[in-house]
Parts: structure tokens; sequence; C-alpha cells
């Protein structure tokens, strides 16, 4: 991936993730319900920034993360797409609950995978994968307190602000077997 390619996506995951947690505090600090247009943009929005992450780490990181992260990537991005077109249909026909139910179901697994993938292959330090995969279960409490899905937001500007650094240095490229970044 080009270094400015990797910027690109790098930045618009971190302002997903800042949108994504934009919204999650707003449904829990004010009464506005999930259903109220500006939250349903800004939800729509966030997901389109995770999409472009997980893109990002698949075009990144793609042969270095092997299978699980690899998968996951692929089918976080997937997931986040159904998600938005869910929200989406929300937005316009007040439907679509059936279309985010598996979108979530799809992201979440996806971003699970991501997450076991960053810390298994090492590619950067195991804290961004472990706080991807406890945003991601947090994220599963949305319906109890809409403040638990800020844990996600989270995890996505740590992973954009690092794909945007982008140091290619540090041994991220080359060999896809040789050495896995941090720990060299």
């Amino acid at each position: 991936m080009a270094k400015l390619r990797c910027q690109r996506a790098g930045a618009v995951a971190a302002v997903g993730g800042v949108v994504w947690i934009g919204w999650a505090l707003a449904l829990s600090v004010t009464a506005r319900t999930a259903t109220s247009q500006p939250v349903l943009v800004g939800t729509v929005v966030s997901a389109l920034g995770v999409v472009a992450g997980h893109y990002a780490i698949e075009d990144f990181y793609g042969a270095r993360m092997k299978r699980p992260g690899t998968v996951g990537a692929w089918a976080g991005g997937l997931g986040g797409l159904v998600f938005a077109a869910g929200q989406l249909v929300r937005l316009l026909s007040g439907g679509g609950e059936a279309i985010i139910a598996v979108g979530v179901l799809v992201l979440v697994s996806g971003s699970l995978l991501v997450a076991v993938g960053l810390v298994r292959t090492r590619i950067q330090p195991p804290w961004l994968g472990v706080v991807l995969g406890l945003g991601t279960i947090a994220f599963l409490g949305f319906e109890v307190q809409p403040a638990t899905a800020t844990a996600y937001g989270l995890a996505w500007v740590a992973l954009g602000q690092d794909l945007y650094r982008f140091d290619p240095p540090d041994g991220r490229f080359g060999d896809a077997d040789g050495d896995y970044g941090w720990l060299g």
C-alpha cells in the first residue's frame, strides 16, 4: 500500500472512530434515541470510517496477518457496509432492524478476528489488538448503555493513528514470513 493511500485510510478510520465516539456519547448523555436523524447520520458515517479501517488493515498488513486477521478484515469491512446500509434504511424509512442485526454480527466477528490477528502476528504492539477486542466486546453492551460503544471508537482512533503514521522502516513490509514489526 502506498504511503498516501495508507495515510488517507488511516485518517478516515481515525475520524470514523471519533464520530463513532461522538454518537455513542451523544446517546448516553442526551435523551435522544438511536433513531434520531443526527445520530443515524453519525452512525452511518462512523461505520463507513470503520469499513475504511478494515480495508486499510487488510491492504496494509494483508499477507502478514495470515488467516484470522485477513478474514476478519474482509468480514469486518463487509459487516460495516451492511451495518451502514441498515442504518441508512432506518434513516430513510424507519425499518432496517434485520439488516442492522446482520451487519453488527458480521462486524463484531470480523473485528474480533482482526484483534486476534493483530495480537498473534505482533505487527503492532499487542495492546492495539487487545483494545480492539475489548472495544468490540464492549460494543455488544450498547443496548444496555450506549457509552459502552465508545471503547470500539477509541480502538479505531488508535488503529487509524497508527496507519496514518506509516513508518515503513519498522519492518512492516517485505517478506510476509519475516520480521513482524515492533518486536524487531
